[in-house]
């Protein structure tokens, strides 16, 4: 069942596709792929810092007895923003320049697949030795170390 906080998330998606939309006329109508890259790898760490900052409220909000657990993992939803700024910076800077045509229907569809796919990989959380996919609905209590 999903929680408010979710369902605000859920609300907010195609929000954001109509705003883009809107938008459209005023945002680049070519962008190199490295820099579309970096744009929506940045969306999609922005969408994954603001539930974050939105559930380290809550946390404060209601007080409670956390158990953390240390381990060495990472959220699948930063693996990915992280690993898309990556491309996107390779590929600036090599020179390698593959214009992509953004018309208003792209930068909506774009933007909506972008915060779908936050939405859906948000509690996939991959550890790190041994190898495995865990899904943990908040992994805020989960505390990243380096070392067993």
């Amino acid at each position: 069942m999903a929680t408010i906080a979710e369902k605000i998330e859920i609300t907010l998606i195609p929000l954001f596709g109509i705003i883009f939309w809107l938008l459209a006329p005023i945002l680049p109508g070519q962008l190199n792929a490295g820099n579309l890259f970096l744009t929506m790898s940045a969306l999609l760490l922005f969408q994954s810092l603001i539930r974050d900052l939105f559930l380290l409220a809550e946390m404060k909000r209601k007080p409670q007895q956390v158990q953390y657990s240390a381990t060495r993992c990472i959220c699948l939803e930063s693996t990915v923003g992280i690993t898309g700024i990556l491309v996107g910076a390779g590929i600036l800077s090599f020179g390698i320049n593959l214009p992509v045509v953004m018309n208003k229907w792209m930068w909506s569809i774009l933007v909506m697949l972008i915060m779908a796919a936050g939405y859906f990989i948000k509690d996939i959380v991959l550890e790190i030795g041994p190898w495995r996919i865990l899904r943990d609905k908040n992994h805020m209590n989960i505390l990243f170390k380096w070392r067993k």
